[in-house]
């Protein structure tokens, strides 16, 4: 009986045992993994401030003065920028593409080139944003090439470029540790999949990975990236469905608009015959 008691009291060590040998989360990467998870999910929201801020106010009261003014269209921009309304963004930005040499310094050429790629890509205007992209040229600064490369690995994969986006993304995560990779890994991967990159580049950044805890956590992440892109592709397919069925009622009004106009001209025509004869 001693024995059994004791058999039937090793149990729940050897079940923790093999819980830890399946790769069960602890609950500090079950809190991290919910941090991200929130995270992720904030970033897919787009939270464009309402209204016109005082800083866009006044670059656009100057703009309106001076419609080519240089500096006037990029401080409009990158207020517009701040509040994430990328639309007035990209719009007043576009006007100063062609003249970005005109301004004195390379970190304000930069500076305005990545501003108006960014507003691009948020926009989905991808071919756009490989134009702006091309014209940019390397700054000096490691994080700011660091998030070049990283804007281009987006730009090329949505362009179909797997070369290209290959090539600068390893360019993005060169020196980087672990969690600064994966980070920039996530922020591709709508790019990266849609060329089939995902795979590779996740191979690339497991090497980089020192302890089970990190591979743990790239699992974790590549989850999360997959459910954040099947959020994205269902209301990307919302918008059109809208956009199709607005077209499919403004192309009904206007064929009832055709059928009142012929009947109401028949209507008039046959006036016209009864008046005459009588």
């Amino acid at each position: 009986m001693s024995e059994l008691r004791q058999r039937r009291g090793d149990r729940p060590e050897q079940t923790e045992e093999v819980a830890e040998s399946q790769g069960e989360w602890s609950p500090e990467q079950k809190q991290q993994v919910e941090e991200k998870l929130a995270s992720l999910m904030k970033s897919m929201k787009a939270n464009p401030k309402p209204g016109t801020s005082n800083e866009a106010k006044k670059f656009r009261d100057e703009l309106a003065e001076d419609p080519f003014n240089l500096q006037a269209i990029f401080g409009l921009g990158k207020a517009y920028a701040a509040d994430e309304q990328w639309d007035r963004c990209c719009n007043v930005m576009l006007r100063g593409f062609k003249r970005v040499g005109e301004l004195e310094s390379n970190e304000d050429r930069f500076e305005f080139l990545a501003t108006l790629a960014k507003a691009s890509m948020n926009l989905e205007k991808f071919r756009q944003a490989l134009a702006v992209v091309n014209d940019m040229t390397e700054p000096e600064d490691k994080e700011d090439l660091r998030g070049l490369n990283l804007m281009r690995t987006q730009v090329y994969c949505h362009n179909g470029d797997l070369q290209k986006g290959l090539k600068a993304f390893n360019a993005c995560i060169e020196g980087c540790n672990f969690q600064d990779a994966v980070k920039a890994w996530a922020a591709c991967s709508r790019g990266l999949k849609q060329v089939n990159g995902w795979g590779v580049t996740k191979n690339t950044i497991l090497k980089l990975a020192e302890t089970e805890e990190e591979k743990k956590q790239l699992e974790s992440i590549d989850k999360l990236c997959e459910f954040k892109d099947d959020v994205h592709k269902l209301q990307t397919t919302r918008t059109v469905s809208d956009m199709r069925l607005w077209l499919l009622t403004g192309f009904l009004v206007l064929l009832l608009v055709i059928l009142i106009s012929i009947l109401y001209w028949f209507e008039q025509r046959n006036l016209a015959r009864m008046e005459w004869r009588k």
